[in-house]
């Protein structure tokens, strides 16, 4: 076995294990790497550092190292990309999920690389530890283009396991020079892609990464609505972006800016353009039909009138993106992987599956997003109802109140920064079940787990008030769920998610036919 020195530090402890340095990758590149999250230093006991137990000739990286049931979604990223922020971190999951099954085609009988095409390695080399080897190099590339040195627990723990982080081959002939000529090209191949990673996208001083460069302007304030049907910008406090709060400075308000508002002017491999896919106009959130309008923002009031502890901690799951759905598929691929039968070339297609499900279908919602610039929940109540006294969840600890002002009404939920219509977290759910439905044949997920009592984030130590235990039977269901619990939180609109379950289940599809034609080798070039 290959097994680590003692390492000081004290975020490589068994605890840890899932430090997914790239294993979770394309579900949870963010969610992966335990290791090194805030503040695990200074909880360690120095005196006895644990060692690290991975074996590259027996263990999975993608399996061994990725994120598991103690923590689905816990990120070595969560100071620079928010669990909600699907735009910006599914963005480094397609990287590091095309690195991924790049450097492991040269094993496979018949797969293609997407950005490198390597010749075919000897069937006698496609062993676990040159897979492993590759694998892991090809992510550690990937990682030091986007991060340079920033994440030092990386490069610690490729060391801890006997590589050489520092290591620059590539020559093809070996599973080093795999690594790092796939995790190159996958990261050279979006630097230009249209995300504007470095910033410099129409200036030439001082570049501003990930920040837009389309020139999209809101139409309202967040002092001012002159057009009720469109998105406002929320005023917030610093810290109130994430559920149950984050990081940020006391006293101290900030107005939303939408999230990067050119990712829908994202390169694609699974379709040609986000302006080919049609979604009808959000008539239903138009102001100037009242009626409807109206009815819209009742619909909403309703659910947050009748909201159940079972609802709350599913808005959260559901929010959590790596949790609800990062880590769905990697619940999918244990369940088909009890024996190690689908090894590491079944993670890494499945996973590219799943990513480019997840954030080809994200280009295309935020295409549409900005196309339509549609009103979030929020800013309809405020002005259906002024300020006349609502029944409706009153905040947290309140519960249900009947005396509430309609200006003081919010979302269980943190309004999400980017306009309502279409949905991207259920244009997401939908894709990814589909995906999954193309990819294992059937329905069938069978993921069930307990959340805890009083484990809220929008209301800790009181909801849930006792144990519940989450049961996604089908895909099907967690698809539902998933587009309910936007409604049950606050932020979005019935119709909206009606139309985002169709609207998404086609990307599904789509990454599912691109993924399967590399691994036929039915590719060009």
């Amino acid at each position: 076995m290959t097994k680590s020195k003692p390492s000081s530090a004290s975020d490589f402890s068994p605890q840890r294990r899932s430090l997914l340095l790239f294993g979770g990758l394309s579900v949870a590149s963010t969610a992966a790497l335990n290791l090194g999250t805030p503040g695990a230093a200074s909880a360690a006991k120095a005196d006895a550092p644990p060692q690290i137990e991975f074996d590259l000739d027996k263990d999975n990286y993608l399996k061994a190292l990725g994120p598991n049931e103690q923590n689905p979604s816990q990120s070595i990223n969560e100071d620079i990309f928010g669990s909600m922020d699907i735009s910006a971190f599914l963005w480094l999951n397609r990287i590091t999920a095309i690195a991924a099954f790049d450097a492991v085609a040269p094993y496979h009988k018949t797969a293609v690389g997407i950005y490198t095409k390597i010749a075919r390695r000897p069937a006698k080399e496609a062993t676990i530890r040159n897979m492993n080897i590759a694998g892991l190099f090809a992510g550690w590339r990937v990682w030091q283009g986007v991060f340079g040195e920033s994440r030092p627990a990386v490069r610690e723990f490729m060391k801890q396991i006997g590589l050489n982080p520092d290591d620059q081959s590539t020559d093809p002939a070996t599973p080093v020079g795999i690594g790092n000529l796939a995790g190159k090209a996958a990261f050279e191949a979006h630097i230009r892609d249209g995300m504007n990673v470095l910033g410099d996208e129409g200036r030439k001083y001082n570049p501003s990464p990930w920040a837009d460069y389309t020139g999209y302007k809101p139409v309202n304030t967040a002092f001012e609505v002159t057009n009720p049907s469109r998105w406002q910008p929320q005023l917030g406090r610093h810290n109130g972006r994430r559920v149950g709060g984050g990081h940020g400075d006391m006293g101290i308000y900030v107005v939303q800016h939408m999230i990067t508002p050119q990712a829908g002017r994202v390169k694609t491999l699974t379709y040609k353009s986000p302006s080919q896919f049609k979604v009808p106009p959000p008539d239903f959130s138009d102001h100037t039909d009242r009626r409807a309008y109206k009815r819209s923002v009742d619909e909403v009031l309703k659910a947050s009138a009748s909201l159940t502890d079972e609802q709350k901690v599913l808005t959260e799951v559901m929010d959590d993106k790596r949790w609800g759905i990062g880590f769905s598929a990697v619940v999918i691929l244990l369940k088909h992987d009890q024996k190690g039968e689908q090894g590491i070339p079944g993670w890494a297609f499945f996973l590219l599956v799943h990513t480019l499900a997840t954030f080809e279908a994200a280009i295309a919602a935020w295409y549409q997003k900005v196309k339509y610039d549609a009103v979030r929940p929020v800013t309809a109540v405020q002005h259906v109802y002024g300020k006349r006294a609502l029944t409706a969840w009153g905040g947290p600890g309140k519960g249900t109140v009947d005396d509430i002002p309609a200006n003081e009404w919010t979302s269980y939920l943190p309004v999400g920064d980017h306009p309502e219509y279409p949905s991207g977290s259920t244009t997401l759910c939908a894709a990814s079940s589909q995906a999954a439905r193309r990819y294992w044949g059937n329905d069938v997920l069978d993921w069930r787990f307990t959340f805890k009592a009083g484990a809220g984030k929008t209301e800790p130590k009181l909801v849930p008030a006792k144990d519940i235990e989450l049961h996604f039977p089908t895909w099907t269901d967690f698809t539902t769920k998933c587009g309910h619990s936007r409604v049950w939180g606050g932020v979005h609109f019935r119709q909206t998610i009606e139309t985002s379950f169709v609207f998404g289940k086609q990307f599904g599809d789509l990454a599912y036919d691109f993924v399967q034609r590399h691994i036929k080798g039915e590719v060009k070039g």
